[in-house]
């Protein structure tokens, strides 16, 4: 089998860098990826905080791009794209490269073969509502999103990947014929259990961070098949064409 490419890609988050979620990332990653990850510090009490921030995450994406020579970019969490409308076209554009954000990356994830949603979010009611209706742009239906316990900005950080399975199982025992999963909000970091959790369920778990990974990387021509966290990463399908 011939070798891969070695390729840098680059990750800007719109809070920092240190959550443990970041390292479990770090991981999985295979040892022709080389990762960056830069902290935006954009919020620091409320997700709402990042509405608006279009022309500061595009001047430092260019700058974050230009000193590594990146050749892909990540610009995580879904609420810095949903209050941001058109923020991938636009940080694409000015640097030049590709560029993945969390919602476009878990519906080309998703649009593989499911149309109906249990999403399991850490979001209060109108950042669903707003995620709901992205999905639902796409084609995607989510029949059920049930409220998360402490929908603070940070809370999320602190519940454990046990009670976080034992919560989505439930969830999924009452939420109707749905066909896929999809945990949205890194810091739940459902990574350790994706894979556990669809031998459970008998269903696909898309996660946000494997499929900004998947996405990237796909963009960039690229076939890794990760084993250990879930069937997006180990069977690697083909990102459709549009």
């Amino acid at each position: 089998m011939a070798e891969q490419k070695r390729v840098h890609i680059g990750l800007l988050s719109p809070e920092g860098t240190n959550s443990s979620h970041f390292r479990h990332f770090e991981k999985l990653l295979p040892p022709e990826i080389q990762l960056s990850m830069e902290g935006l510090q954009l919020a620091r009490t409320s997700r709402y905080e990042l509405r608006g921030k279009s022309d500061v995450i595009i001047t430092r994406a260019m700058q974050f791009a230009r000193k590594l020579s990146l050749q892909g970019l990540i610009v995580t969490g879904a609420p810095v794209a949903i209050l941001n409308p058109g923020l991938e076209t636009q940080v694409s554009q000015a640097v030049g490269i590709p560029v993945v954000t969390a919602v476009s990356s878990a519906t080309a994830a998703l649009s593989i073969g499911a149309k109906n949603l249990l999403v399991i979010t850490p979001f209060d009611v109108p950042m669903n509502e707003s995620l709901t209706s992205e999905l639902k742009r796409a084609g995607l239906h989510v029949l059920s999103c049930p409220a998360f316990a402490d929908p603070t900005f940070g809370s999320s950080s602190k519940v454990g990947p046990e009670e976080i399975f034992a919560s989505t199982t439930m969830a999924f025992a009452t939420a109707g014929a749905v066909d896929a999963i999809y945990f949205q909000g890194a810091r739940l970091d459902p990574l350790p259990i994706i894979e556990r959790l669809e031998e459970q369920v008998g269903i696909p778990v898309i996660a946000s961070n494997p499929a900004m990974l998947w996405h990237i990387l796909s963009r960039l021509n690229m076939r890794c098949c990760i084993d250990g966290y879930g069937n997006l990463l180990k069977n690697w399908p083909a990102l459709a064409s549009h």
